[in-house]
C-alpha cells in the first residue's frame, strides 16, 4: 500500500478512498506504523477521513 492507492474499508465496503500518506503514531500507539491516513473520494457521499488500521483497509487499485 502506498499514498494514492484506491482502497475500500472492511467489513462495511462504503465508499472509496485515497490513501494519502502512513500516519505518524509512534509517540501515542507505542511505535505503531500501520496506519494510513485516507480521504474519501469526491461525490462518493460519505465523508468520513482519518486514520485506519492497515488491517481494515482492501487496496482496490494502485498506482505504479
Amino acid at each position: 500500500m502506498k499514498p494514492g492507492d484506491l482502497v475500500q474499508v472492511l467489513p462495511a465496503k462504503i465508499g472509496y478512498y485515497i490513501v494519502l500518506d502512513r500516519a505518524e503514531l509512534r509517540n501515542d500507539y507505542g511505535g505503531r506504523e500501520d496506519y494510513w491516513n485516507l480521504h474519501p473520494l469526491y461525490g462518493t457521499g460519505y465523508d468520513h477521513a482519518g486514520l485506519m488500521d492497515e488491517k481494515f483497509i482492501e487496496v482496490v487499485s494502485e498506482i505504479d
